[in-house]
């Protein structure tokens, strides 16, 4: 890694999973561009639906590595 550290199995998921994520979000803002403002409204729910699971999740392991 980077940063000098290793991750376990789990950690390794996490970081993947979190850059899968960015690539989708990153795809789905460009987009947004093409779309009527309908359509535009549905993909910023669904990245703000994407958003919040991961920084639910983030927070969730926070809490249990203390």
């Amino acid at each position: 890694m980077a940063w000098g550290g290793s991750l376990n199995k789990d950690g390794s998921d996490y970081v993947r999973n979190l850059r899968d994520a960015d690539k989708v979000i990153k795809f789905l803002e460009e987009l947004k561009s093409e779309l009527n403002d309908e359509e535009k409204q549905l993909v910023s729910d669904t990245i703000n639906i994407i958003v919040n699971k991961h920084t639910k999740e983030s927070k969730n392991d926070s809490q249990t590595s203390k």
